[in-house]
């Protein structure tokens, strides 16, 4: 008996040496083909490579991302990282990673209120444009890259590009192919729009007797394609409800009230609700980069320096106001600059659906005395700018008076 097991091992582990031969054999041609063009192995321990090579980089792929859901699922944010980048370059074909990497770049990383460290955006769409380059030939990736723009960002333009893309696949999801419209239409691109809405509703009345979900398919599409068409008419036909522009006597002003705490408000002259006043405080002269090219190589690392808080305040009674408590997210928000810029924006693109068909989708329907911005071309805005010193915003000396 032990010398049919003695046998046994003795075929195994020539099985295993001829295997991991192999390996080392098509090892270019794998890197040439499979790997990931933007990753690299950092991290991974000789075993881990031994594995790798010896045909099971799937495999480990699989329970390194079973291992990085479980520290999701405990709140282990940080630790999901690393085992992103690990799983991406054993098996830089797995979808889910990229996507469910992305998301959780773009929107997990909170501070105390829920505010999103929007410093982790541009490593998402880099992680994204990192997955595409890995896998061009899979619409979802493409989808996702616009999704993040459209929603996250709120940038319907640079969204518009990466859904055109998506919707060239014919496996893509039906219903997502809506985004695409909805995104052209907040762009100001309503013929565009409302002509993917014509072709889709082609497309689903092709088979919209086949079952409930084509049915319902069909119907989803021609209402989408209706009410767009309506809105065109009402808020820019021959006699627009947007016209006489509406003056929004936009203002806002923020306070320190305590060591990084500002309490911000002011006014917004639209008479119905709907509407958010976005506030950014950033340290003075710096934006973020909300592009895949932002930056040459893939990282985890962010600007730690960098102090970019922002948040999205509802109008009621044609006022907005909000006490916004920055002093328990130190690392998130540093203050290390001299000075720091607050910026309140209404941007109507976002705003809901009643208001739009008062200002129109693109802000053609209003108008201000002191704030008015028409740099976009996509929309008009409101857009103020109010400076804080970094003395003023840690309360040195003598208290902020309002700004």
């Amino acid at each position: 008996m032990r010398k049919r097991s003695g046998k046994l091992w003795a075929v195994l582990a020539v099985l295993f040496v001829l295997q991991a031969g192999l390996q080392w054999r098509i090892l270019p041609l794998w890197s040439k083909n499979y790997a990931p063009k933007q990753a690299a192995p950092v991290g991974l321990s000789p075993e881990q490579l031994l594995v790798a090579f010896a045909g099971f980089r799937e495999f480990l792929a699989g329970m390194l991302w079973v291992r990085a859901d479980g520290f999701f699922h405990s709140g282990n944010y940080d630790a999901i990282l690393p085992m992103l980048r690990l799983v991406t370059w054993l098996d830089p074909h797995n979808i889910d990673v990229y996507t469910t990497g992305a998301w959780h770049m773009g929107y997990n990383f909170t501070d105390e209120a829920q505010r999103s460290d929007r410093r982790y955006i541009p490593l998402a769409l880099k992680f994204l444009d990192e997955g595409i380059e890995n896998n061009p030939t899979v619409w979802d990736l493409y989808f996702e890259m616009g999704w993040m723009y459209f929603h996250k960002i709120q940038d319907p333009v640079n969204a518009v590009p990466w859904l055109q893309k998506a919707n060239e696949f014919p496996d893509m999801i039906p219903a997502r192919r809506h985004t695409l419209a909805h995104a052209l239409f907040k762009a100001g691109r309503f013929d565009e729009s409302i002509d993917v809405w014509s072709r889709l509703i082609l497309d689903a009345e092709k088979e919209r007797h086949r079952d409930w979900e084509s049915h319902t398919l069909y119907d989803v599409r021609v209402k989408n394609m209706e009410e767009s068409l309506l809105d065109v008419v009402r808020r820019y036909g021959p006699e627009p409800e947007t016209q006489p522009p509406l003056n929004m006597h936009f203002d806002a002003t923020v306070k320190v009230v305590r060591p990084k705490v500002i309490l911000v408000e002011g006014r917004l002259a639209i008479p119905t609700i709907g509407a958010r006043v976005t506030v950014i405080l950033r340290d003075k002269g710096k934006t973020i980069n909300y592009s895949p090219k932002a930056l040459k190589v893939f990282t985890f690392e962010v600007d730690k320096d960098l102090t970019y808080m922002q948040d999205s305040i509802a109008v009621r009674d044609m006022k907005f106001r909000r006490e916004i408590d920055m002093s328990k997210d130190p690392k998130m928000y540093p203050f290390k600059a001299p000075e720091y810029e607050v910026e309140f924006i209404f941007d109507p693109r976002y705003a809901s659906p009643q208001i739009q068909d008062r200002i129109g989708t693109d802000g053609v329907g209003m108008t201000d005395d002191r704030y008015l911005d028409t740099r976009d071309p996509s929309a008009r805005m409101l857009r103020k700018v109010v400076t804080l010193t970094r003395e003023e915003i840690l309360m040195i000396g003598k208290p902020a008076s309002n700004r």
